[in-house]
């Protein structure tokens, strides 16, 4: 008996559970929004942080200010499993391989790159050689006397002090290179951990940092055809906190709620 009893809840269970992922993905044909298209937008805002996805807002725009709450609510749930799904995670790794720094490349060692250096110019000097019987008596002196004082040149960098300045320079940028990545590296791995969590936490704070005082009292006037703030602070507010004044107080603050929550399970 206990067995079928607890057999009974983990159905009930199970279809509370599926009740609930249905009611988020309903949400987004209520909305218009096609699945890809959120997809996308989730993608978007781990990308690039918090901001205007650019999503169908007609059908939300219409909606009575008591609803909007509910429609928010529900995207936050979608959300929410959408990010606990394998195709997100698998969305999240291609994000975070496409941050990753690439590696110094090197072609050969220091002394195989001072050789073709010196190889090239050679090469440059044999080819103005060539050049030479095209042109005019005045003309050969002025490049003949220039390629003195580059053989001149070349011959100074080749003694063993230059040429150890040289291996020395060529060995300094190598490992400026290389320990520019290694830092690049660890930057990568802060900004965009092996697991998504981390950053989903981020951009849920940076939402709650924009959208904490936003004025859903502001009086808007008009100003060239285009409707700003009265006051000019609000005005110079970003556009995702004129997107939080847009969508409403209901709308905002019930999307504070879902997303303080989610925080809490995520460690905050």
């Amino acid at each position: 008996m206990a067995g079928v009893t607890r057999r009974a809840a983990m159905v009930c269970v199970l279809a509370g559970a599926l009740a609930a992922m249905v009611s988020a993905a309903d949400v987004l044909s209520q909305l218009g929004i096609p699945l890809q298209a959120a997809r996308e937008a989730v993608a978007s805002v781990i990308n690039s942080g918090v901001l205007n996805p650019g999503l169908p807002a007609k059908a939300f725009k219409v909606l009575p200010a008591a609803a909007r709450g509910d429609v928010v609510t529900q995207g936050m749930a979608w959300l929410k499993t959408y990010t606990a799904s394998a195709d997100f995670k698998q969305q999240y790794a291609r994000i975070r391989e496409t941050h990753k720094p690439s590696p110094p490349q090197f072609e050969g060692t220091p002394e195989d790159e001072v050789k073709k250096a010196d190889e090239e110019q050679k090469q440059q000097a044999e080819d103005s050689k060539k050049a030479l019987a095209s042109l005019s008596a005045d003309q050969r002196a002025k490049i003949e006397e220039a390629m003195k004082a580059a053989q001149a040149m070349a011959a100074q960098m080749n003694t063993p002090e230059m040429r150890k300045m040289r291996l020395d320079g060529i060995k300094g940028e190598r490992a400026d290179r290389t320990k520019q990545y290694e830092q690049e590296v660890q930057n990568w791995k802060r900004d965009y951990p092996e697991s998504p969590a981390p950053l989903i936490a981020q951009r849920l704070r940076e939402f709650l940092a924009l959208s904490a005082d936003v004025d859903f009292a502001a009086k808007l006037t008009s100003s060239g055809g285009t409707m700003v703030f009265e006051n000019p602070a609000y005005q110079a507010k970003s556009s995702q906190w004129k997107m939080c004044y847009r969508a409403g107080k209901e709308a905002t603050g019930a999307a504070r709620t879902a997303a303080q929550a989610w925080l809490k399970e995520l460690g905050g």
